[in-house]
């Protein structure tokens, strides 16, 4: 796991010198503690920062270039086939000159052009500076696990693993685009293409992007496809086909000449995996924890039964208010503003487990996969909202729901109602949509009016031909997990110089499920049924009692006690009421709401603070970190 960053400079070459790229690489310096290079060659520079997992020895340093071919590279991630491409290409008569997996990716793409996407099974973000072509070819992994950002004007491209890399070259507006905030203030993230600046722009997960001259192509090269196949299949034989990948996909994230653990929350998920890694190492695995004081958010009594049962090595954290005073280091690792509270137990567990390991695996991708969010039953048993015609939902119910008080009796449901979108990705994320209507000024509503919001998976043409559950799960695995969970996963890790793996999000384990009926998946309030059926043959019966639990965080009952006076402070200071975006009458309602008791807006009252933190980290002049 790395850190990248770069920039083809043609309008003005000078700009572009070893100090702006060392500056850019050290920025994201804890990406990469290891090593820091830089390769100028103008009109490009490239620059690197190392995190050594996958051959220790300087020959695996980057930029990376083969000599003799023009081709320098810098990579960020782990391909998990090297080993097989590196003898596939070996039997082409290629010679290595390393045991790096980043080599490998190099000579894939000298054999196979862009076609090489198709041979690797990774998580990545890497760039390609292909001189004879006089082309840049930068790619993101299939499900997005690693980030790519960039910044483009004509005479001017600059790309990083962070936002923070491109502002750190210099010359780059930081004017917000409205359509960016608001879809933060409605889900609690941002999606791609979209940044919360104007002027740079995510590579979306699964595509490719070429630079030749000031063209750009960005143009996809995956997509996962839901549709039953073989329907003669029996059930044990899809649970062996099923183990049988999941074991190849546990195995190849533990290859790892650095040492190597788990995150275990107790659920099925990181449970699953590492009772496989217990399977398959020969030694006790390293896991960790994290948990708090209030109940129905700890789990730590459920993992420490799965410790238990497979004698792994445990660590565990507990979580108490005070933790929050980690905002400002959460703020500057995720670059924009980034609403899931859930952040700041994953960077505690990661902060623990990076004392003792380089390269963790999680269970990330389990709930979207298998089915797994309550929210899925509970869509499939939704009021027919649908049925009310649009008319009157958009015209009568929507007005009346917008203008009701916020806490009047049966507010939301109208709401719910009126605005009716059971497509909208990580839809019931807790209460965003159902009071920014009432918090935002007229004028900042003015100018997210004129251009629908929402993100271009729900337009999909093949939706059309999936059934309810496969079109959520389809969503979520495009929008939720790359925007909400594998970003806050990559940045809280990043933020240690820890590499998190995820086996269930192996391309070629979610290529397969996708093929599974939906009953096999969701049987009546049985949710991940076949994998529940295959982790039984190795996990506790205890494991599958158990209710579902959220990585949830217990923001209401802090911002009713211990932080209410600090929230408040903050949000009805005149800095941030002058931002102009919310009614300060509005925002003293949902505080008072909150402390007496009368609604939960804990999720509200984070996104407010994490909002006006990032806009005094990298917007006020007076305060911005750079």
């Amino acid at each position: 796991m790395c850190g990248i960053a770069g920039a083809v400079e043609t309008a003005d070459p000078s700009r572009l010198t070893e100090p702006v790229l060392h500056r850019m690489a050290s920025l994201i310096a804890y990406r990469g503690p290891d090593n820091q290079g830089a390769w100028l060659s103008p009109p490009v520079g490239l620059c690197h920062r190392r995190l050594s997992i996958i051959d220790l020895s300087e020959a695996g340093n980057q930029p990376m270039s083969l000599e003799g071919t023009g081709l320098t590279m810098v990579f960020n991630g782990e391909i998990y086939n090297f080993p097989e491409l590196r003898a596939e290409l070996e039997g082409k008569g290629v010679v290595f000159r390393s045991r790096s997996d980043t080599e490998v990716l190099l000579r894939a793409y000298e054999a196979w052009d862009v076609e090489c996407l198709d041979h690797i099974n990774g998580m990545f973000a890497f760039a390609i500076w292909d001189a004879p072509r006089r082309r840049l070819f930068a790619a993101r992994d299939r499900l997005g696990k690693k980030p790519l950002f960039y910044h483009a004007r004509p005479g001017r491209f600059v790309f990083g693993s962070e936002m923070k890399s491109i502002l750190g070259y210099g010359g780059i507006d930081r004017d917000i685009d409205p359509h960016a905030l608001d879809e933060f203030l409605s889900t609690g993230f941002i999606g791609a293409p979209r940044t919360i600046l104007r002027s740079i722009r995510k590579l979306p997960p699964a595509h490719y992007l070429l630079l030749e001259g000031d063209r750009i192509t960005i143009r996809p090269y995956w997509d996962v496809t839901f549709e039953v196949r073989e329907p003669e299949r029996t059930e044990e034989e899809r649970i062996e086909k099923l183990e049988h990948l999941f074991r190849e996909a546990v195995r190849r994230r533990m290859i790892s000449d650095a040492p190597l653990g788990a995150f275990l929350s107790g659920g099925i998920d990181s449970s699953a995996v590492v009772g496989m890694m217990a399977e398959l190492s020969d030694r006790p695995v390293k896991t960790y924890t994290i948990g708090f004081e209030e109940k129905g958010y700890s789990e730590i009594e459920d993992a420490r039964v799965i410790a238990k049962h497979f004698g792994t090595e445990h660590h565990e954290f507990q979580v108490r208010p005070e933790a929050i005073g980690i905002l400002p280091d959460l703020v500057w690792h995720f670059d924009e503003p980034f609403g899931d509270s859930s952040a700041i137990p994953t960077y505690y567990v990661s902060k623990i487990a990076a004392e003792h390991v380089k390269v963790a695996l999680g269970g990330d991708g389990g709930d979207e996969l298998f089915a797994g969010y309550t929210r899925y039953q509970e869509s499939l048993r939704v009021p027919p909202y649908h049925l009310i015609p649009a008319s009157v939902r958009r015209g009568v119910l929507a007005p009346l729901a917008d203008r009701m008080p916020l806490a009047a009796p049966g507010r939301n449901r109208l709401y719910a109602a009126a605005h009716h979108a059971p497509l909208t990705p990580g839809y019931g994320l807790g209460l965003y949509p159902y009071i920014k209507g009432q918090l935002l000024s007229p004028e900042w509503r003015a100018q997210t009016a004129r251009e629908p919001n929402g993100h271009t998976a729900v337009s999909e043409p093949r939706l059309r031909s999936m059934d309810l559950l496969s079109r959520l799960q389809y969503l979520d695995t495009k929008v939720y997990l790359p925007e909400d969970i594998l970003t806050k996963v990559d940045r809280m890790s990043m933020a240690h110089s820890l590499e998190v793996r995820a086996p269930l999000l192996d391309y070629t384990l979610i290529e397969y499920v996708a093929t599974i009926p939906p009953a096999l998946k969701l049987r009546d309030s049985v949710s991940k049924y076949l994998f529940r059926k295959m982790a039984s043959r190795y996990l506790p019966a205890s494991v599958f009692e158990k209710p579902k639990q959220g990585f949830g965080v217990p923001t209401g009952s802090w911002f009713q006690r211990e932080l209410r006076a600090s929230a408040r402070e903050r949000l009805l200071d005149s800095r941030t009421l002058n931002r102009g975006y919310f009614r300060r009458r509005t925002v003293e309602r949902v505080l008072d709401l909150h402390e007496a008791g009368q609604r939960d807006y804990g999720t509200w009252i984070w996104c407010l603070l994490v909002l006006e933190e990032w806009h005094r980290t990298f917007i006020d002049a007076d305060t911005r970190r750079i």
